[in-house]
C-alpha cells in the first residue's frame, strides 16, 4: 500500500499533473484544490506528507499553516512548501515548526522524489510492530 500525500494547490492543470506524477513516485495521492476542503479532510484523512501552495484564494498557504498550527493532532505531519513565490527567509522562519523545505515550481520529478524521500518517508509509522 502505498503511503499517502496530500497535494493542496488552486491551480487544476497543477492538480492534474501531480495526480499522474505522485503514484509514479510511490505515492498515494489526495489531491485538494482549496485551504479550507483541505483542513475538513484532514480530520479523516492522515497523510503522511503535505505538499502546499502559498499562492491560492480565497485561503492562501500561510493560512492554511496558521489554521493547522490549532490541530494538535496533526502536528506530526511534515508539510512541504510546494509554490511559484520565491519564500523569503523571515517568511519561512515564521513557519519553521511546521514546513520541512521549500520546493519552487517548476520542480523537477527527481527533486520532488529526493525531498519526498527524506521528509515524507521519515514520518511514515512503522507498521511491522
Amino acid at each position: 500500500m502505498k503511503p499517502k500525500i496530500m497535494l493542496i494547490d488552486d491551480d487544476i492543470p497543477t492538480l492534474e499533473v501531480m495526480k499522474y506524477v505522485l503514484p509514479r513516485l510511490g505515492w498515494d495521492p489526495i489531491v485538494v484544490s482549496s485551504g479550507q476542503d483541505a483542513l475538513e479532510l484532514l480530520e479523516h484523512e492522515w497523510p503522511v506528507v503535505i505538499l502546499l501552495d502559498i499562492m491560492m484564494s480565497p485561503m492562501t498557504g500561510w493560512e492554511f499553516l496558521d489554521r493547522l498550527r490549532d490541530k494538535r493532532h496533526l502536528e506530526g505531519i511534515p508539510v512541504i512548501l510546494f509554490t511559484a513565490k520565491h519564500i523569503w527567509p523571515e517568511e519561512y522562519l515564521r513557519y519553521a515548526d511546521r514546513v520541512e523545505c521549500v520546493l519552487e515550481k517548476p520542480v523537477l520529478p527527481a527533486e520532488l522524489k529526493k525531498a519526498l524521500e527524506k521528509y515524507g518517508r521519515m514520518a511514515e509509522p512503522n507498521t511491522t510492530a
